[in-house]
């Protein structure tokens, strides 16, 4: 891998024209490797391939003749085990390693360096069996934490507890820095309002959103009958997709973070989150040595559709916009973020 930390993109930013299905995964992802030369690209394989979880390598090759003939690389390939795959039915151990063990295949196939899983969804067990696939390839599994995630809270403390006790180098951390948001995004905002919830509810959502208590809140609003299923799901995504700590509080985990996804849901609130805790985080991650990827992911596009308000709210230009935003805070001479390696 190289020993400078680089810029990537996900197709997960393109989850609305992925679902408009105009074009193939592979026809947008030729049209990203054009449009960003030299971004590595994340692929989230549940969006991008039709046998995902357990992956057709054929299927596979013909995604990396896309990625080859552009001479461009893959950073990621988001996978993880469907644990759970109908009601009742729940996947042993050995079905999930299969599933990762595919989408291991998958990665190396495609030349990426990590395969990204759910944080905690896999048992040690399995994925410790994961990591010798993934060690014997060249490749990382990492777990990805977000949103309301705890760098303190016992599940992650378990997880670095593994690590150092079996010495397992495989295995590391994706930090998702909607852990550190500035604030709610102006545009989930309108959102709420435009649904119908309260005022008083939006507001007291902001200061449950500064203060960690954001589920205390939201559970009791739920069981309201007046709000709308779009109202519902827009205040599920703040429980389960929002948070407000500190970078303070996760770089002494520094050595076990191997990528950053910069999580952004609207071009305002992501220069304020870049201003404050998600910038102060990655600039200490870059102090500590990191030579991961970071890469910048639209989230907005749940609420803000092809059209939006009136607007056309295109992900390339959303994007591309968000990238000059990453370049501009930290494209010091000491740390490249547009050089291609291959």
């Amino acid at each position: 891998m190289s020993t400078r930390a680089r810029l990537a993109v996900t197709l997960f930013s393109f989850t609305n024209e992925l679902l408009a299905a105009e074009r193939s995964p592979d026809a947008l992802l030729g049209e990203l490797l054009r449009a960003e030369p030299g971004v590595a690209v994340e692929i989230d394989g549940a969006q991008h391939f039709r046998s995902f979880p357990l992956l057709d390598l054929d299927e596979v090759r013909r995604t990396a003749g896309v990625i080859e003939a552009a001479g461009e690389r893959v950073s990621l390939l988001g996978g993880g085990a469907d644990v759970a795959p109908a009601p009742g039915r729940f996947l042993d151990a050995g079905e999930q390693l299969a599933q990762v063990r595919s989408q291991l295949a998958a990665a190396a196939i495609l030349s990426a360096e990590a395969v990204r899983i759910p944080f905690g969804v896999l048992p040690w067990d399995v994925l410790a069996r994961a990591a010798d696939d993934a060690r014997a390839a060249g490749l990382l599994l990492v777990e990805e934490v977000q949103g309301p995630a705890d760098p303190a809270g016992e599940p992650i403390r378990n997880r670095i507890a593994d690590l150092e006790r079996t010495g397992e180098t495989a295995v590391r951390l994706l930090l998702d820095t909607s852990a550190l948001m500035s604030g709610l995004p102006e545009t989930y905002v309108a959102a709420l309002r435009a649904e119908g919830v309260p005022d008083a509810l939006v507001g007291r959502l902001g200061e449950a959103l500064a203060s960690g208590r954001v589920a205390p809140l939201v559970l009791p609003a739920l069981a309201d009958p007046a709000l709308s299923p779009a109202a519902r799901g827009l205040l599920i995504t703040a429980m389960t997709r929002f948070g407000a700590s500190r970078a303070a509080s996760w770089l002494p985990l520094a050595r076990w973070i191997a990528a950053v996804h910069v999580k952004w849901w609207d071009l305002d609130s992501a220069a304020a989150d870049l201003a404050a805790e998600t910038g102060a985080v990655i600039d200490g991650l870059l102090a500590s040595g990191f030579d991961g990827t970071v890469c910048s992911e639209w989230g907005g596009h749940e609420w803000q559709g092809l059209e939006w308000q009136g607007l056309e709210v295109a992900a390339s230009r959303q994007v591309a916009a968000h990238l000059d935003l990453l370049r501009a805070r930290f494209g010091q001479p000491s740390t490249d973020f547009s050089t291609k390696t291959t």
